[in-house]
């Protein structure tokens, strides 16, 4: 789950406004139909029980707000709750985890974004990772298995359970979730050549198309894309967990979609986040501010 560290959870007391937040957000496609009793349902088409799916982990000062974003882009919200807030989403591939910064024992910020994977069983997934050449620490949370990727680089990624044992959280039909939208985590890259080598070992394969200073590295089925950008203005790549775990590899919040650009971004602004359609470098995508004040970037889904 969230973070590189015991029992990051904050404590789940009370009915959160939350709640209140994430089932009233307008959604491009059907509402989620509620919160369900027993283990969190996995929404997505079933992959293999170790390949990795992209899951960042954004630290946030208004986690309804995030919540309520993301679900008009697409994603739809599969467990949510906690006093201080807490949700993970899911595209039509790709997962997003939002933590309330409040709530976080590892001193990250607001707008941190840590680089984390999801997998249905984390022992498995451990299991063949270390095969492919990976250093990979597991161990128990009240919540599941959770574990770390140590990465040839010496940075660390996070490697996350589908959440069963709901530990006080609320399960939802994630099913809504838009299958046009597909997550994008865009990580700083002084060289593309190594980061694509790990990537690959992790299932994350160097499309042909890219430019100079972008390349995609697309997962299988429903796994998400990581993107390699040159160096980004703020030259952070990494940051400090204060744990034996090290740095832990930072990225941006990106999206790629299938939906109209100008019908999407419509929408962004009826919400009230100024969104508009634009082109660089001969690439269209539609340019908005999150609630946390970070640009993000929407993206066409390339045709196959």
């Amino acid at each position: 789950m969230p973070e590189q560290i015991p029992d990051p959870h904050p404590a789940p007391v009370g009915a959160p406004s939350l709640e209140e937040a994430v089932m009233a957000a307008p959604h491009p496609s059907s509402d989620v139909t509620g919160a369900v009793p027993g283990a969190a349902p996995d929404p997505r088409a079933p992959r293999g029980e170790r390949e990795p799916s992209v899951f960042p982990l954004r630290f946030t000062s208004d986690a309804p707000a995030m919540i309520a974003f993301l679900r008009l882009l697409g994603m739809a919200p599969a467990v949510t709750g906690g006093k201080e807030s807490y949700g993970e989403l899911v595209a039509g591939a790709g997962r997003v985890m939002i933590h309330s910064v409040s709530g976080a024992e590892s001193g990250a910020r607001a707008v941190d974004t840590d680089l984390c994977f999801s997998v249905p069983d984390t022992d498995a997934a451990a299991a063949e990772l270390r095969t492919r050449g990976f250093a990979v620490d597991v161990w128990d949370e009240t919540y599941g298995r959770q574990g770390v990727i140590t990465l040839p680089t010496g940075e660390s990624v996070g490697l996350n359970e589908h959440q069963r044992d709901l530990y006080g959280y609320r399960g939802h039909d994630a099913s809504a979730a838009d299958p046009r939208l597909t997550v994008t985590a865009v990580l700083s890259s002084a060289d593309f050549a190594a980061d694509a080598d790990w990537a690959a070992r992790l299932g994350f394969v160097a499309e042909d198309r890219g430019t100079e200073g972008y390349r995609a590295l697309r997962g299988g089925d429903g796994a998400g894309v990581i993107g390699l950008h040159t160096p980004l203005p703020d030259g952070r790549r990494a940051r400090s967990t204060g744990t034996e775990f090290g740095d832990s590899l930072q990225v941006h919040l990106g999206f790629e979609t299938s939906e109209d650009l100008e019908e999407l971004a419509e929408r962004l602004r009826a919400a009230g986040h100024p969104a508009e359609v634009g082109e660089e470098g001969g690439v269209r995508a539609v340019r908005v501010t999150d609630p946390d004040g970070e640009p993000l970037e929407i993206h066409p889904r390339p045709v196959p």
